[in-house]
Order: C-alpha cells, then structure tokens, then sequence
C-alpha cells in the first residue's frame, strides 16, 4: 500500500512499541516491544521474541494503574530498572541504528510518555531516548483515516482486531502483549484488503465535510451506480438553484 509506504519512509525494520505509566505523572513503569524486518510490501518477514522492562519511578504509581496493569511498587522494587537502564537494555536488544527503524504506537500517549520520563529522570542517554521520539509514528492516526466507528471515532486496539475478527494475544496492559497487539493489527490492515475496502467506503459515505453535489455522486458511486460529467453538472445545478 503506497500510503503506508510513505508512512514508513521504506523503513525495512520495525518496532511495535507500547509504554505503560504512572497515573498522575505519566512515567514509563513498563516498556515493551516487538521487532520485525519487512518486505518492500511491508509484510512481516520475521519477528523476534519482544521486549519487556519494568521502569522504577520517582511518583507513585496511582491505584487505577494498578488495577489496569497489576503492577505495585513492589514489582518494580523487584524487577524494575531505572529509565537510564530501560533505555541502555532496550538499545541492546534493538541492535539497530535508531534512524533506520519505525517505531509503531498505538496513539500519540507513548511519544509523549517517554518525553515526560526523560524529563523527570534525565538520564545521560535521554538524547537517545529522544531519537527514538523522533522516529516514531502514530499506527491508530494513520489507521483512522480508513477506519473508525459509527460516530466518526478511531476504536481502541481490542476492538479494531474485533473488527478484523483477531483475537488478542493475551491480557491488555500488559506492554508486550499490546505490542504484539499492535503487530497483529498492522498485518491484519495488509491481508484484509476486502474489509479495508468496505469500511473505507463506509467511512466517505458518512462524512459530512463533502459538498452536497460531491456527496450525492459519492453515494452514487458506492451504491454502484454509474455517475457521468453531466449528472455531476446536473447536480451541482440543482444544488445552486
């Protein structure tokens, strides 16, 4: 698809990538991620194992995030690293020049996140936490301008698999299993070119930012009808008249 391909800048590796944080402050608590090599289709070539770190924090991790998450303070007193570390490990495993690499997220919250915990933190690599802000990109923005719900909505990750009628890997908020997560919805967008097509269609059939004559023939078009320079013309008539 050449939008993607534009998305991607011909980028050949990418990292599925989702940050989970504290509740009031927004620090990283949890990093995980998912590498893959792609084709100049974009299709998945291989994948490795993922990626997981638990973030210590300077604030607490709120009562919400733990319900959502099941991460304490205790779990991050056992097996958390600081941001300095997470991001020394995360370069480790990456193996890769930053700049070569997409980073997939699932909205815009994650750049922001780790912009916010290097910030709180100031690690001595923030500069390479910061490239790796610069290379990311937003997979439900560009998802959204094919797809969204009833109301004109992106859906979350959970219900754009429902939509591709994909299971989940595993429990939600957990940052690995949302990458994987994330993996899953952008092959689901490459195979399921049918259902992309129809709830494209779906999508310009309901917008309200068409001028009525473009909107009629638009509908026309949809529903399969053949539409003609004149009828256009016709249209655009009636409209002014």
């Amino acid at each position: 698809m050449k939008a993607l391909n534009k998305l991607l800048k011909n980028k050949k590796t990418i990292v599925f990538l989702d940050f989970e944080g504290t509740q009031f402050t927004h620090e990283i608590i949890a990093w995980g991620a998912i590498k893959c090599h792609i084709d100049e289709d974009g299709n998945i070539i291989d994948k490795d194992d993922g990626f997981l770190a638990y973030v210590t924090t300077k604030s607490t991790i709120g009562s919400l995030i733990t319900k959502m998450t099941g991460i304490t303070k205790d779990l991050l007193s056992e097996k958390g690293v600081s941001l300095e570390k997470a991001i020394e490990q995360f370069i480790s495993y990456l193996n890769e020049d930053i700049s070569g690499v997409a980073f997939l997220t699932f909205g815009s919250s994650d750049c922001k996140m780790l912009h916010d915990s290097i910030n709180f933190s100031n690690p001595a690599n923030a500069e390479t936490g910061r490239e790796i802000c610069k290379n990311m990109i937003d997979y439900m923005a560009f998802l959204s301008q094919f797809i969204r719900d009833s109301q004109g909505n992106p859906y979350s990750l959970t219900n754009y698999l429902k939509l591709f009628e994909h299971a989940p890997c595993g429990i939600s908020h957990n940052p690995l299993n949302d990458s994987i997560d994330l993996m899953n919805l952008y092959t689901c967008f490459l195979n399921q070119k049918e259902l992309v097509l129809k709830q494209y269609l779906c999508l310009l059939s309901s917008m309200k930012i068409f001028p009525q004559p473009v909107k009629v023939i638009l509908e026309n078009l949809i529903n399969g009808n053949d539409v003609t320079s004149k009828d256009f013309i016709d249209d655009v008539k009636t409209f002014l008249s």
